[in-house]
């Protein structure tokens, strides 16, 4: 019924829409580890319903950057890394002896990192982390996360709630410009 044009307002169907279906399809998103084909995927499905509610359709046609001005939406892609650093940053400020021991799965994952495996390496949640602070490069703030040190270094500024709101915010700015490229490279 929200998707219907004639019967519901578009305020309404874009409420509906946020509190209905956004808010389950981003649930525990923090916790994914995605490739970039697979944020794509997400972003085009988001802006498949969001045409819909809008009533848009073929031979009809608005750029990605108008649609999401005119819902007030942003891409989904731009959306997860707040939660999956948000996430990260409950993890590192946790006590180390705190149950389900987070920090302990965390120094297990780097110590036994060294040992490699025939074939691609998988997308974990730490590569995700790691192409996120790749993105931001800055010489202020480390911009890897391949050991423990840097993981203690990333404790030590998680602990710091005006540093890590500070990096946190740089990562933020730079997803968002890339994720800013790859709407208007996509065109439609």
């Amino acid at each position: 019924m929200w998707i219907r044009n004639d019967k519901v307002k578009q305020v309404t169907r874009l409420n509906l829409y946020r509190e209905l279906v956004k808010s389950i399809l981003l649930y525990n998103c923090c916790t994914w580890s995605m490739t970039k084909q697979e944020e794509h995927k997400l972003n085009t499905f988001h802006r498949r319903q969001l045409r819909t509610i809008l009533y848009i359709k073929y031979p009809r046609v608005i750029k990605n950057n108008a649609l999401y001005q005119k819902t007030g939406e942003t891409p989904l892609s731009s959306t997860i890394p707040e939660a999956r650093w948000r996430l990260f940053c409950h993890i590192l400020r946790q006590a180390i002896n705190t149950p389900p021991i987070p920090n302990v799965a965390m120094t297990k994952y780097f110590k036994t990192e060294g040992s490699k495996q025939r074939g691609r390496p998988k997308t974990s949640i730490v590569t995700t982390l790691r192409r996120d602070l790749k993105s931001h490069n800055n010489g202020h703030w480390p911009t890897r996360l391949h050991s423990i040190k840097d993981l203690d270094h990333l404790h030590d500024i998680a602990q710091n709630r005006s540093h890590w709101k500070h990096l946190t915010t740089a990562i933020y700015r730079s997803v968002q410009a890339e994720t800013s490229v790859d709407v208007v490279a996509d065109g439609h």
